[in-house]
């Protein structure tokens, strides 16, 4: 039976032109791009374009998102292609992960190339997108980014170059599939999706404020407590495992009093670690001071759960518990 997919354009690289002759910006239109791509008409998919937005993915914003993710709840369709600027697409697929509690697949990609440049991957893209929405192997997994002809798990891909049209990895994982010949294969038959443990299908705004700071070489202390300052709660890219300075220990201790505080590690690949080191600022004892380890979870996609949950108005037993479920590490 012929799939039906909806694809929801809100700009990026992939939907660049230049008017000068240099420099580009987001002109084309959704079903521009469509009618780009060989071999479309081959895939047993019924596609339809809706335009969303026309923006550089970095000024994308929750409403951007929250807009597509409602329409894709509405329709009747079978799948769903997101397609963006690669910026913050990560963070995109992941915060549609969280949200879309629904067998169908949702995909999101985009592209490095724009069209007017040689070798431009977009089309290859956009087809790769459709084949993945459209197939049933694809279902009952949650959100994908689907790029260069590779399958990632939202949960765990990361843009790894700023140039690179192979950008998107997992570093913890690897894909979870590739689109070769024409056909998709996933390396695994769908697993049990990491429960949230909370409601958050009445998630209408992202009214919250959850600020990402990155551990560096003799950081001052007043950075963290300003950072801080407002915030509903925190999430720390740490050093190494999970680590901050000494001498911010009593400080993240503090803050940790107040607002659920998260720690990632900076180096994106590898979990935060729970019990190794015990010394001031490591993961014991910053444990001991109210802190969560987040496990495979990078600062970014920590971020998103976080704030999901607190505009959910879930409660910090709650967060807690899902940070540490969606890290997946202890």
């Amino acid at each position: 039976m012929t799939a039906r997919v909806t694809m929801y354009f809100l700009g990026g690289t992939i939907s660049m032109s230049s008017a000068d002759g240099h420099s580009v910006r987001p002109t084309l239109s959704g079903d521009d791009l469509l009618a780009a791509v060989p071999g479309l008409d081959q895939v047993d998919a019924e596609v339809t374009a809706e335009q969303v937005a026309r923006e550089q993915s970095g000024s994308l914003t929750y409403t951007h998102l929250l807009t597509v993710f409602e329409r894709a709840r509405s329709s009747d369709a079978g799948g769903f292609v997101l397609v963006q600027g690669t910026d913050t697409l990560e963070e995109s697929a992941y915060l549609l992960d969280l949200l879309w509690d629904d067998p169908r697949p949702f995909v999101a990609t985009g592209a490095m190339r724009n069209p007017t440049m040689a070798g431009a991957d977009g089309a290859a893209n956009l087809l790769a997108a459709v084949r993945v929405a459209a197939s049933p192997e694809a279902r009952e997994r949650g959100a994908f980014v689907v790029f260069a002809d590779e399958i990632h798990a939202a949960r765990h891909v990361t843009k790894s170059d700023t140039a690179s049209i192979s950008t998107f990895r997992s570093p913890n994982t690897g894909p979870a599939g590739r689109v070769l010949e024409g056909h998709v294969h996933f390396f695994s038959p769908p697993g049990a999706r990491s429960a949230l443990g909370a409601d958050v299908s009445n998630v209408t705004t992202m009214d919250v404020e959850v600020p990402v700071l990155v551990t560096g070489f003799g950081q001052s202390v007043r950075t963290l407590e300003a950072v801080a300052d407002g915030a509903d709660a925190l999430v720390l890219a740490g050093f190494g495992a999970g680590h901050v300075p000494g001498w911010w220990a009593e400080a993240v201790g503090a803050i940790a009093e107040r607002m659920p505080v998260i720690m990632t590690s900076r180096t994106h690949s590898g979990p935060a670690l729970v019990e190794t080191y015990g010394a001031v600022g490591a993961e014991v004892d910053l444990q001991q001071r109210g802190v969560v380890m987040g496990g495979y979870l990078d600062a970014l996609k920590a971020r998103l759960l976080v704030s999901v949950l607190l505009a959910a108005g879930t409660d910090r037993e709650q967060i807690e518990a899902a940070v540490r479920r969606q890290g997946g590490y202890r």
